[in-house]
């Protein structure tokens, strides 16, 4: 985007992470405050370079977002800007240029999430066209957070979520678009969804996003708490006894959220999922 007669062109230039960035990405990770640590060298080349622009300006990295094309969808995974820079105009600069790089990967809507005391972020992304979709909360839980929920029915089973399963769970639990195809694409990532034993597919009785090495649920969904408790069981089961607690990520179920809370379950963070189609260039 040229910039208008007598105003100077702004001093950042945005271009692809590179493998000696993951040092930069760490520290600057450490801005979100988010609980899961950032995600070590080899993890990161591999799934999250690849998606990964930064932003020099005349003192090196000052920045770095990620984003996710999924088909009409495009999903910000990350925006983080260096405090040294805040209040420059920076952050709306990245979210201009990110547009024009996702339109031009053919997306016409774009999502991310935002901590809801984010008063600034929230202003930002209204600016652009990103609107409230639904609430979520990161809980910590234990095993005996899970226990004190109430059983699901007799005969449920996980199993993993196949490509013909994407769709409906997609549909169900108001998923963006695309997500469970793209996640399944990483190692490091386990797709499940509950079944009943023995029985035909029916109505999606849940699906989670298993990330062992990270200890984080996301995304995660289920039809009841019953159905949430067998899913979040098989989780620690998988994960193993050492491992006394997990991040999960309750999105638009405030049934769930109430009970895990009222078990003791720890609040790390609230967001909101934005969603919103995506500016029209300007100029």
């Amino acid at each position: 985007m040229a910039a208008e007669v007598g105003q100077r062109e702004p001093p950042w230039v945005l271009r692809p992470a590179r493998p000696e960035d993951h040092a930069d990405f760490t520290r600057l990770f450490a801005e979100l405050g988010v609980d899961d640590p950032p995600p070590p060298q080899a993890l990161w080349a591999a799934e999250l370079m690849p998606l990964t622009v930064f932003v020099e300006g005349p003192g090196g990295v000052v920045g770095y977002a990620a984003t996710d094309p999924m088909g009409e969808l495009g999903y910000v995974g990350q925006l983080v800007v260096d405090a040294s820079v805040r209040r420059q105009g920076l952050g709306r600069w990245m979210m201009e240029r990110l547009a024009e790089r996702l339109r031009a990967q053919g997306c016409r809507r774009w999502a991310l999430y935002v901590k809801r005391d984010n008063t600034a972020a929230l202003g930002l992304y209204a600016s652009v066209g990103l609107r409230p979709a639904r609430p979520s909360v990161t809980l910590r839980v234990t095993r005996a957070q899970v226990a004190a929920l109430p059983p699901g029915p007799p005969g449920l089973e996980v199993v993993r979520a196949e490509p013909g399963d994407w769709e409906a769970l997609t549909e169900a639990f108001g998923m963006l678009p695309g997500k469970l195809a793209r996640f399944a694409t990483r190692r490091s990532h386990q797709l499940l969804r509950l079944a009943r034993m023995g029985a035909a597919p029916d109505a999606p009785l849940g699906v989670m996003d298993l990330r062992a090495a990270a200890g984080l649920l996301f995304p995660f969904f289920a039809a009841s708490p019953g159905h949430a408790r067998a899913l979040l069981e098989e989780s620690f089961a998988r994960v193993g006894d050492g491992v006394e607690s997990l991040l999960l990520v309750v999105t638009g179920d405030e049934v769930l959220d109430g009970l895990l809370r009222g078990a003791g379950a720890e609040v790390c963070h609230e967001t909101l999922e934005l969603r919103g189609p995506l500016p029209e260039p300007r100029g």
